[in-house]
C-alpha cells in the first residue's frame, strides 16, 4: 500500500474537496501501524541472525542499532507533519530498513549490504516494484550527508537523511558522551565535561534543509550548551586550588 501524507488528517489534503469518513482514516492508520510493526519486527530479528543488533565498538555497547531505526522512523514522521506531497509510506519503509545491513564488521558497506536485505525480502512479500525501487535508492544514498546540500534532492531523501542526523543529537548526545567516559574509567567527572566539549557540544554549522529540521536541531544544540555551562559552574572549571 503506498499513500501520500500532509502530516495530519484533514479531509481536504487526503481526499480534495470531499468530507473526510474517518473510519476510512482510522483503517488505513491501523494497516500501516500493522504493516510497520512487521518490518520491524523482521528487522530486528534480521540484525540478531547478522549479529548488528549492538554496536561493534566495545565503548557504546549501550547503542542498539534496531532502538536506532525506531527513532529514525519517528523523527521521519515528526518532520513530515504537515509538509505537502511526502509519500510517508515511502519515507517511513525506508526508514524501518535503512540499517538492516549493519553486522559485527565492515559497516562502511552496510547502506549496500540493507539494499540487498530490503530488495530479497520486498521480493518475498511482492512489494509493487517500483515502490521497491524508490526505497532501495533511498536506502543506498541514507549516508551521503552531502546531498542536503543539493538542490534536486528529492525531499523523502532530505527527511531521512535529517531525522538519521537527529538521532543521538542534544540531550541524547550527552547521555551518550557520559556513558563512553563510564566504559573508558573516566577519572574525574572533568574529564567528562571535557569529552561533552569536544564532541556534543563542537561547533559545527546546521545541516538541516527543511524549516522545522532546522529549528529542532538548534534547541538541541541550546540544550548541550546550556548543559555545559551549568556543568562547567557545578565543576568550578577554571580553579586555580586544582593545580595544588
Amino acid at each position: 500500500m503506498k499513500f501520500f501524507w500532509s502530516g495530519d488528517w484533514s479531509a481536504r489534503e487526503v481526499i480534495p474537496g470531499r468530507q473526510m469518513n474517518l473510519q476510512i482514516v482510522w483503517r488505513v492508520s491501523r494497516i500501516m501501524n500493522e504493516t510497520y510493526r512487521k518490518y520491524l519486527i523482521y528487522v530486528k530479528e534480521y540484525l540478531t541472525q547478522h549479529e548488528g543488533l549492538q554496536s561493534p565498538n566495545p565503548l557504546h555497547p549501550f547503542r542498539s542499532r534496531f532502538q536506532h531505526t525506531i527513532r529514525v522512523l519517528h523523527w521521519c514522521l515528526r518532520l513530515s507533519q504537515g509538509l505537502k506531497n511526502v509519500d510517508c509510506d515511502l519515507l517511513c519503509t525506508a526508514a524501518i530498513f535503512h540499517d538492516i545491513g549493519y553486522s559485527s564488521r565492515d559497516n562502511e558497506r552496510h547502506a549496500v549490504r540493507s539494499v540487498q536485505a530490503f530488495h530479497a525480502y520486498a521480493a518475498a512479500q511482492g512489494m509493487e516494484e517500483e515502490f521497491a525501487r524508490k526505497v532501495e535508492r533511498l536506502i543506498a544514498r541514507h549516508s551521503d550527508k552531502s546531498l542536503l546540500k543539493e538542490p534536486d534532492t528529492e525531499l523523502e531523501m532530505i527527511l531521512l537523511l535529517e531525522a538519521d542526523l537527529l538521532d543521538e543529537e542534544g540531550a541524547m548526545g550527552i547521555v551518550w558522551d557520559c556513558m563512553t567516559m563510564g566504559n573508558l574509567h573516566a577519572s574525574s567527572y572533568a574529564r567528562a565535561y571535557y569529552h561533552i566539549m569536544e564532541s556534543s557540544n563542537k561547533e559545527e554549522p546546521n545541516p538541516m534543509v527543511t524549516e522545522r529540521a532546522k529549528a529542532i536541531w538548534e534547541e538541541k544544540k541550546e540544550i548541550v550548551a546550556k548543559f555545559v555551562k551549568l556543568l562547567e559552574d557545578d565543576l568550578m572549571i577554571g580553579s586555580e586550588y586544582f593545580k595544588i
